[in-house]
């Protein structure tokens, strides 16, 4: 996996499955992203941090994105 800190400052997005049961919440801190903004997706739908994910599920985590009219 992209080192957190290069796929914030390059807004690329990576994919990944966990090794155990979790929730979202759980995963953000264990990476450090816990204070951080993002879009979660657990196999291509929204998720929110009490999603539980599996290890056969796949997470995409989206660095915020700004802008706008």
């Amino acid at each position: 996996m992209k080192q957190v800190s290069e796929l914030i400052e390059s807004g690329v997005y990576e994919t990944f499955s966990p090794e155990k049961t979790t929730t979202v919440a759980d995963l953000l801190k264990e990476l450090d992203l816990e204070d951080k903004y993002f879009g979660i997706l657990v196999n291509g739908k929204k998720a929110d941090p009490d999603t539980t994910i599996g290890k056969d599920d796949e997470i995409v985590i989206l660095p915020h994105i700004a802008g706008g009219c």
